[in-house]
């Protein structure tokens, strides 16, 4: 029970710097790379969190269904915006 303490601990740090980021990249373009830069690691952090949750053997079922998919989802932004980020370095390497 003191690692699932420890977990739901951890997420709430990784989910308030997510938020913390989010706000930050509020009025930001979907294809600004700064922006994308900032957030796709929050994404991913809370992605693995999630995913550590659904792990644990004391979660049910339908606990674990939940914190899989949302940690799809999660991964699945990060991913959006480290293409963003990526593109932007391809694009940068193209026009020198």
């Amino acid at each position: 029970m003191a690692e699932l303490a420890e977990l739901v601990a951890q997420w709430q740090s990784a989910y308030r710097r997510y938020s913390e980021v989010h706000e930050t990249n509020r009025y930001a373009n979907a294809d600004d790379p700064e922006a994308a830069a900032r957030i796709a690691p929050a994404y991913r952090e809370v992605a693995w969190l999630w995913r550590q949750l659904a792990a644990q053997e004391a979660s049910p079922w339908w606990a674990k269904a939940a914190a899989l998919h949302a940690a799809d989802t999660f991964d699945h932004q990060a991913g959006l915006n480290e293409a963003v980020v990526k593109g932007s370095r391809s694009a940068g390497e193209v026009e020198r």
